[in-house]
């Protein structure tokens, strides 16, 4: 067997990657505080109120993170732009979620507005590695 056999064939870096990744991690980021946030939130709220109120709200904060971390390892600028489209939706789940909170009088309108920024900030963050995808997914077509 030659040596050259054994050697991988690794696909050109996409144009503009680098972009994407820099803005990936800037969403990861700022999802990470937010998942702590929603955390500490959610602890407030009574074990025999809401139980499913207090999960749902941590669920979306992690599924925002975790599609989002998953879009650093994406292969394809589809699959990027998929993650980054599912944790838009686990971020509106999770607005939607602490409106609901705010109305139970568990947390304070302060606390709402609050979360609603951080979701806010989390959300353009997305965003900003949806554009930095478009010409990858433009190029592609």
């Amino acid at each position: 067997m030659n040596e050259q056999s054994h050697i991988a064939i690794v696909p050109e870096e996409p144009r503009g990657w680098p972009e994407i990744e820099y803005a990936t991690q800037k969403a990861v980021a700022r999802l990470g505080n937010l998942a702590t946030h929603v955390d500490q939130l959610a602890s407030k709220f009574p074990l025999n109120s809401s139980p499913g109120l207090r999960s749902q709200m941590r669920r979306a904060a992690l599924d925002a993170l975790t599609n989002v971390a998953c879009g650093l390892e994406a292969t394809s600028a589809h699959d990027y732009r998929q993650l980054m489209l599912r944790s838009r939706c686990a971020l509106s789940e999770l607005d939607t979620f602490a409106r609901l909170g705010g109305k139970s009088s568990v947390i304070t309108p302060t606390e709402v507005s609050h979360l609603a920024l951080l979701v806010q900030q989390a959300d353009h963050a997305v965003r900003l590695g949806l554009q930095e995808c478009q010409p990858l997914l433009r190029g592609a077509a």
